[in-house]
């Protein structure tokens, strides 16, 4: 498994994008309180970030736990961009080291 950097979301509460390399599927666990308390993509088959993105904030919604804001997603986006690696994950570890020659005006 490669697992992404967690994000807070509050005090007790944090995400943590996963890729299965073997399944090639990726995933959120949800920890509230340092113990596991769901994972998103366990029975779905998510290949793609946005996959992931375009459902989350349901279930969070369902675990009791706020939607996501903007910026934590444009991060969750990222984080499992990471997790997955490959061309994608090069691409965006060379965007964020050098931002002005991925600009496009």
């Amino acid at each position: 498994m490669a697992y992404g950097n967690a994000i807070d979301l509050d005090e007790s509460t944090r995400i943590v994008p996963v890729f299965d390399p073997v399944l090639r599927t990726l995933s959120v666990q949800l920890w509230k309180g340092g113990e596991p308390a769901g994972i998103h993509g366990l029975v779905e088959h998510f290949t793609h970030p946005d996959d992931v993105l375009d459902t989350i904030d349901e279930f969070l919604e369902q675990s009791g736990v706020r939607a996501l804001t903007e910026h934590e997603i444009d991060v969750l986006a990222g984080e499992l961009i990471m997790a997955k690696g490959g061309p994608d994950a090069a691409l965006l570890m060379m965007a964020r080291q050098n931002p002005e020659s991925f600009l496009i005006y």
